[in-house]
């Protein structure tokens, strides 16, 4: 330990700034697809040994923003690709706003490293491990946490993701949620840090050992032997894989429902027919406003059967008497055409989706609404997003972005028995976001417990089961139809599904309790020698 700690405490701060960009620029290979956890295990201890050496607070500060911005620029360079599409905006620019995101998320890993030597400023490692461990673990959860809410949120990659690899490790989620394995996490990729320390070269990574394998024995041994499916529902996810670049300009809008038509009609991959009772389309699958024109309402119900539906999304437009509102929605068609039920989505992207308030009356005079939303907001739904149709179990709608909140994706005054998530990741390309965004559909099904159908333009579409297992897919990039049955969710709900976050709280309070203690005893003992 004294050698480690020697050897940066001999580099200079700008030296140490730029490890620590490193540092956080390789813990995003932890995340999907990749799923290279060993840079978590390695850049994080690092962070926290520069931390801990930096000369002050500030300093402290500076080492964990440089560390973010690696990061999140890493981790969310997708989303640059969704500027790409637009052939009047420049490349570069998406890279650019990805770099401004990053700038701002940074702040979060700021304040912990600033925090951990605020409260240890008189501590070093060598005699306060323990404490600074469980101190960082705290206070970086704490602020993955705030990172999901403050500002509408955006709790993308949280640190309990990078066990996306293995369905048994994700399935304590069901208990504490994704914050309470992110706390657990953090925890563990501090192991290799007590190797260097005598007193705990050995315990430490036998506890770590014991706690992976109670949560691989706890996840193996949750999955049923088989998953039970809802009698006389016959699925469809179609996913036509249709590039962002095709899908808006007006010439091409009715093609594209005649292939979303006709891949609807038509025989599986395999080329067997089957009797389909609901039929999904993506997220803005029909560019035209279905809730004003029965007509082509009418046209596709001719797809679906006596008693089935067309799940589909689509720009719906309301006009006013003073002014046209624009939501990203869902509706359900009827076989006669008829309208089953309409979900507005309710958390928009910002940026994406619309301009915050406060800073719209800066960019629209100087040109940049055409940047960000094509010109005009979309508007915020504010129904329950849990549709009752007859004949089928009442479904939770999330309209792509929606999947991504914990504890937030099913209405608890009017439970759904299953999630139907839409989205068009058609915008990102060949990614990392697609899988991140598929991975934490996945964990919102495991929190739940309860199945969750996903349909993408262009993938990932899937069935995954209320244990998180994905049954059937469809790759990204690439077209084609699922047809399957719909899973039954668990038969009693999940414990995070009704505590939320305050068995995450509650974790959090009992790692602030030992730590406390642990510094007090640590006091008296010098004391007494």
């Amino acid at each position: 330990m004294e050698n480690i700690l020697h050897f940066f405490n001999r580099l200079s701060v700008y030296k140490l700034l730029f490890i620590s960009l490193i540092a956080g620029l390789l813990s995003a290979l932890s995340f999907a697809p990749i799923h290279f956890i060993a840079t978590y295990f390695i850049c994080f201890p690092v962070l926290l040994i520069i931390t801990m050496n930096s000369k002050s607070i500030k300093d402290a500060f500076k080492i964990g923003y440089f560390f973010g911005f690696g990061h999140f620029y890493a981790g969310l360079y997708w989303i640059g690709n969704s500027f790409a599409v637009e052939p009047s905006i420049p490349d570069w620019a998406g890279f650019l706003m990805v770099a401004a995101l990053a700038l701002s998320l940074a702040l979060y890993s700021g304040l912990v490293c600033a925090i951990v030597k605020y409260i240890h400023k008189n501590q070093s490692l060598k005699t306060h491990l323990l404490n600074c461990v469980l101190t960082f673990s705290v206070t970086w959860s704490i602020m993955e946490w705030l990172r999901g809410v403050l500002f509408t949120g955006f709790p993308w990659n949280l640190s309990g993701y990078i066990w996306g690899f293995s369905d048994s490790l994700l399935q304590s989620t069901a208990i504490w949620g994704i914050y309470g394995l992110s706390v657990i996490t953090l925890l563990l990729c501090f192991v290799p840090l007590f190797l260097f320390d005598k007193k705990s070269r050995i315990i430490a990574p036998v506890l770590a050992v014991l706690l992976l394998s109670g949560l691989y024995f706890y996840g193996s041994n949750r999955f049923p032997q088989s998953v039970d499916m809802v009698e006389g529902i016959n699925l469809r996810v179609v996913q036509a894989n249709i590039k962002q670049q095709d899908k808006w300009p007006y010439e091409n809008w009715g093609k594209n429902l005649v292939n979303f038509m006709t891949m609807s009609e038509d025989g599986d991959n395999n080329g067997h027919k089957a009797v389909t009772t609901h039929m999904i389309w993506p997220e803005t699958a029909v560019i035209y406003s279905l809730s004003e024109e029965p007509f082509r309402r009418q046209l596709i119900s001719k797809i679906i059967g006596n008693g089935g539906t067309v799940f589909t999304g689509f720009p719906r437009r309301q006009r006013d008497l003073d002014q046209t509102r624009i939501y990203n929605s869902l509706i359900a068609i009827g076989e006669a055409g008829q309208v089953k039920g309409i979900y507005d989505k309710s958390h928009l992207v910002p940026f994406g989706e619309y301009i915050p308030h406060f800073i719209k009356d800066i960019l629209i005079p100087i040109g940049f609404a055409e940047l960000f939303t094509g010109g005009q907001d979309y508007s915020e739904g504010r129904g329950s997003n849990t549709l009752n149709i007859a004949g089928l179990p009442p479904v939770g709608i999330l309209i792509c972005y929606e999947v991504i909140f914990p504890g937030k994706v099913a209405d608890m005054d009017n439970k759904p028995q299953w999630l139907l998530n839409i989205t068009n990741d058609a915008w990102y390309g060949q990614s990392t976001g697609p899988y991140q965004h598929l991975l934490q559909s996945k964990v919102r099904a495991i929190e739940e417990g309860l199945p969750l159908v996903r349909s993408a333009s262009t993938g990932i579409s899937a069935i995954i089961d209320p244990y998180g297992r994905v049954l059937d897919k469809i790759p990204l990039n690439s077209s084609g139809v699922i047809n399957s049955q719909l899973p039954m969710p668990i038969a009693r709900p999940t414990l995070y599904s009704y505590m939320k976050e305050w068995i995450f709280v509650c974790i959090n309070v009992i790692l602030i309790f030992v730590n406390i203690v642990w510094q007090i005893n640590a006091t008296k003992k010098r004391k007494i020698y």
